[in-house]
This record gives structure tokens, sequence and C-alpha cells, in this order.
């Protein structure tokens, strides 16, 4: 007898072309949501680090301006203006410790907001041949943050029409604020606003 292959009766092993072309599919609009979903994340990222970088400078450069007023003498503060007005530069003096029984004071030293150039500098010996002049950010903002031009107190910290970097002499205090603002990858505007108060810890009249 010749015996012969009888073909399975039940459904066949293989895909149909139909099936290739859904599963093919299916698979083209799950790389398409995932591959969204992905650049949704790398934006937050890139956002969030661009946030954390410009909160990060603006401390740092806040902690600088501090640390330099709080070693000065209030008397040698210029210019000295209180609420609701304030200035972009301070002019001061710092004691360097004592000597032979005096105190000993340094050369004026000065921190400055450059408007053109949006930096904030400080600088020693402010005008004279050997000045010396280093950058501590150059991200500060034309004017503090919720700041117009327009001759009032627009943010409600009353001041009128303060920039970027504002101080405020109170007494012995002064109180510092600063808006820095840059760009993320994306080009949206990143804004950090910071703001201190320290005192002038020497009191009295400098050595001439």
């Amino acid at each position: 007898m010749r015996c012969t292959r009888q073909r399975p009766s039940g459904p066949s092993s293989g895909f149909t072309a139909l099936e290739m072309s859904l599963a093919i599919a299916l698979l083209a609009i799950v790389a398409v949501k995932a591959f969204g979903a992905l650049q949704r994340v790398n934006s937050a990222t890139g956002a969030s680090t661009s946030w954390v970088v410009v909160e990060d400078q603006a401390r740092r450069v806040l902690q600088q301006i501090g640390y330099a007023v709080m070693g000065a003498n209030r008397e040698t503060l210029v210019p000295d203006s209180e609420a609701p007005l304030s200035m972009e530069d301070l002019t001061f003096q710092v004691n360097l410790g004592i000597q032979d029984g005096e105190v000993v004071w340094g050369d004026p030293e000065q921190i400055s907001l450059d408007e053109l150039r949006g930096a904030v500098f400080w600088s020693d010996t402010p005008g004279a041949a050997q000045q010396r002049r280093i950058v501590w950010t150059k991200l500060v903002a034309p004017f503090l943050e919720g700041e117009l031009p327009n001759g009032m107190d627009d943010n409600g910290n009353g001041l009128i029409d303060e920039k970027g970097l504002s101080f405020v002499v109170d007494r012995n205090a002064v109180t510092i604020r600063l808006t820095l603002i840059d760009t993320d990858k994306d080009g949206n505007a990143v804004t950090q606003t910071v703001q201190t108060t320290v005192t002038c810890r020497n009191i009295g009249e400098p050595t001439p």
C-alpha cells in the first residue's frame, strides 16, 4: 500500500499577508508614540537643567555680593539710596584687619551692573589705571522680574523701575535683589530671581 501524508486540518502556523501588514502597522504606531514620549522627556529634562543652572548661578552671585557687602564700612557705601529708590552700583571699603590698634581699610571696591552686556562686575579702585575687573555673571535681566520701566512699582516690592541688579540701603542693612535670565535649548526664557539682606559688620570712619 502507498502511504500518503495528509495536511493538518487545524489553522495554519504561518502569518498571512494581511496579518503581517497589521502587525507592522501596530509596531509603527507604538514606535511613534514611544518617540514622542521620549522627545517630551528630553524637552522637560532640558528645561529643568536650564532652570537649575540659572538658579545655581543666581544664588552663587548673590552670595558673592553679600559676602563683599558684609565686610564693608557703612559710612563708605556710595550711593546709599533708600526705598522706593534703588541703585545698580555700589562702592565701598572693606575692613582688612587691625594693625597697631587701628582698623586697616582696603582700597575702594565696586559692584556694578553693565546694562548693555547684562553683566555684574566686581572691581577695585574704580577709575584707576590699574583697576582690576572681574565678571561674576552675564545673565542679568534688564529689569527685576515683574518690573517695567514705567515709573511704577509693578512687582509690589516697594521699589520703582529697579534694574536686574538692585541695592537698597536701610541704616546698616543692604538689601540685594538679582534677576538672571537665559534660554533653554528650545528658545524658552528661563528666569530666576533671588534676594537677600545683609548687615555691614564694620561701623565707623575708615582711615584716610
